[in-house]
Formats: C-alpha cells, sequence, structure tokens
C-alpha cells in the first residue's frame, strides 16, 4: 500500500470514529449487545488500526 492509500483511509477512519462519536454522544439509550470489556477492545483496535495507517508511511524502508 503507498503512502498516499494509507494517508486517506486513516483520515477517513478519523472522519466514520468522529462521526461515530458524534451520534453516540446524540444517542445514549443505544448499546451494543456484548459486555463494555468486549466494546472498548473493538475501540481500541479501531484506534490501533488508524494509528498504524497514519505512521506507517512515516516510516523508512531499509
Amino acid at each position: 500500500m503507498n503512502k498516499r492509500k494509507s494517508r486517506i483511509i486513516a483520515f477517513a477512519m478519523l472522519v466514520i470514529g468522529v462521526c461515530f462519536i458524534a451520534v453516540a454522544l446524540n444517542n445514549p439509550q443505544l448499546s451494543w449487545p456484548w459486555s463494555n470489556t468486549i466494546t472498548y477492545f473493538l475501540y481500541f483496535v479501531y484506534l490501533l488500526g488508524m494509528a498504524v495507517l497514519f505512521i506507517a508511511p512515516f516510516k523508512e524502508k531499509k
């Protein structure tokens, strides 16, 4: 994956994440059908994936 695609995907993930947070804050009655532990794990994996896509293009090739 080239640098441009990686950054575009990471930026799209960031925008989707911000939209999700906006919807979640305006609808506190909604919830996931599983425990909070699983939910937090999924959030962490999403953030980690987004961070990797943002940081990967800056890593130098050997």
